[in-house]
């Protein structure tokens, strides 16, 4: 069947999504055949440095990875932000709000010029209907991250109550 000339057009712009995700450690468990498939559903951004990814106390249903660059990951304090991270490239934030919705516990700020790429909630459902297998790929490989993430929490919580 022949395409039209705009579905060439996303044929080609997701092809090329999925060429810089497929260079992300966060893509190595996923075939080329499923990276595609993921890009037919993200919302890519490029970010200056100095902007603001996400903001500490918005709710926004969305799961980021970070395809190139950098963000600073602040906390608000009383007189100003503090970082307490940074994460690089391959890096993902945003599992607990895609997952429960709840506000934003941090804000993100580009560290460097940035490509993030976001997969909403209801993106995140239209692949599990699309297509199931990959769909529970995704959700499992959110799950382990956030089991990673509360360990790291864990660990520092012990460290810093046996001081």
């Amino acid at each position: 069947m022949p395409r039209t000339p705009e579905e060439k057009i996303d044929f080609e712009k997701y092809a090329k999504y999925a060429q810089i995700l497929e260079k992300t450690k966060w893509a190595e468990e996923f075939s080329w055949h499923h990276i595609r498939k993921i890009c037919q559903y993200i919302h890519p951004v490029m970010a200056k440095k100095g902007a603001v990814i996400f903001k500490e106390g918005e709710k926004e249903e969305t799961f980021g990875i970070i395809v190139k660059g950098s963000i600073d990951i602040l906390k608000q304090g009383e007189q100003e932000n503090r970082k307490v991270a940074t994460l690089q490239s391959s890096q993902t934030f945003g599992e607990m709000a895609l997952l429960d919705g709840e506000p934003r516990s941090a804000t993100g700020v580009a560290a460097e010029d940035s490509i993030i790429f976001f997969i909403s909630k209801k993106n995140l459902m239209d692949i599990a209907n699309d297509h199931p297998k990959l769909g529970f790929q995704m959700i499992w490989k959110i799950s382990k991250s956030l089991s990673r993430h509360l360990r790291n929490t864990t660990g520092k919580l012990v460290d810093y109550m046996g001081h």
